[in-house]
């Protein structure tokens, strides 16, 4: 059984004098599902919001720049429907997919993808990915900047942030239950990688990546691209049952802020929500039924394959991968194997 410090994993849920049923109907811990209604009807409106920010930014990101036009999509938490407490965390990939088609991908490595860029208009010579970026940020500013994109809505401009893969954008938002909720989106610019994938990897329930792709994401300081595996994520993640996304959600509440009375130890153990998603699926492949899987079982396996997450990491891997990209160099394959 896995320790933290003096302490086995059943002794540290056993100090959480707590229902997990209360927890997950908390609106300050629990899951936008389980709350009352006037949370759901206040967390569908604050969505509503950002949703229409966000088309709203895209069509006027289209019209000023068509080779870098991008549609959004809600990735993270709320997209996967595993959001912790207030709805106030947004990330959006913004997906180009006329850049795409003037990419060339030479190879990938440690997860990381070398792609060519041969010309890029008005830019006469060949540009890297280190200076799309520049460029992509400067002209979202631009965008986001102007006062036309904010009229109508109850989001109100605080902030925009450079990130290492895009931009944060910080707003504040007042309804009739959330009062100066202070809401950040992630926009995160990427590309499709228009390559063919074979997937390998045994999981307990049937799984369609049929229309899944990779994608690649920008970095300062990078000349390629980040490997993300988003897509494929999503299918497995949604191939899980109700017990264990709950237990997901219960994992981000013990080790958010507001969680104060848990000490350190659990924060510890649970992490970052990364590497608990990732030993939630790991954790999965030891069921042959898991749907007969309870939240508290599916919360001691989380603990268990978190803190001793060095058995499960491939070599040159990261721990924020969920899935491993094999090493490929163009003309070599026919397509990247990913594995889990």
């Amino acid at each position: 059984m896995s320790k933290v410090g003096l302490f086995t994993v059943f002794d540290i849920l056993r100090m959480i004098p707590i229902d997990f049923e209360t927890l997950l109907q908390s609106p300050v811990f629990g899951s936008a599902k389980y709350q009352e209604k006037c949370f759901k009807e206040e967390n569908d409106l604050v969505k509503g919001e950002v949703m229409a920010l966000m088309k709203r930014f895209s069509e006027q990101f289209r019209s000023r720049y068509p080779l870098l036009a991008f549609n959004p999509k809600l990735r993270g938490s709320m997209g996967e429907g595993t959001k912790c407490g207030f709805p106030n965390e947004y990330d959006y990939m913004l997906i180009m997919d006329k850049l795409s088609d003037r990419c060339l991908l030479n190879s990938i490595k440690e997860c990381k993808a070398n792609i060519a860029i041969p010309a890029f208009p008005p830019i006469r010579d060949e540009i890297n990915p280190f200076e799309i970026n520049l460029i992509i940020n400067i002209l979202m500013r631009r965008i986001l900047l102007t006062h036309s994109i904010w009229e109508g809505l109850h989001l109100k401009f605080v902030s925009c942030e450079r990130m290492n893969v895009g931009l944060c954008l910080n707003l504040v938002f007042n309804g009739h239950l959330y009062k100066l909720l202070h809401i950040s989106i992630d926009l995160v610019p990427s590309i499709p990688l228009k390559i063919p994938v074979n997937v390998s990897i045994d999981w307990p329930v049937p799984v369609d990546f049929s229309k899944c792709q990779l994608y690649g994401l920008f970095r300062d300081g990078y000349d390629g691209l980040d490997l993300s595996s988003t897509d494929y994520e999503e299918v497995l993640l949604k191939s899980l049952p109700s017990a264990a996304i709950d237990a997901y959600v219960l994992g981000k509440a013990f080790s958010s802020a507001h969680f104060k009375w848990t000490g350190k130890r659990l924060a510890k153990v649970f992490r970052k929500s990364y590497t608990m998603k990732k030993a939630l699926l790991i954790s999965l492949q030891q069921h042959k039924i898991p749907q007969e899987v309870s939240r508290h079982e599916w919360i001691n396996e989380i603990v268990s394959v978190a803190s001793n997450m060095e058995r499960y990491v491939k070599k040159n891997d990261c721990r924020r991968c969920i899935f491993h990209a094999e090493d490929s160099v163009r003309g070599e394959k026919d397509c990247i194997n990913l594995s889990f």
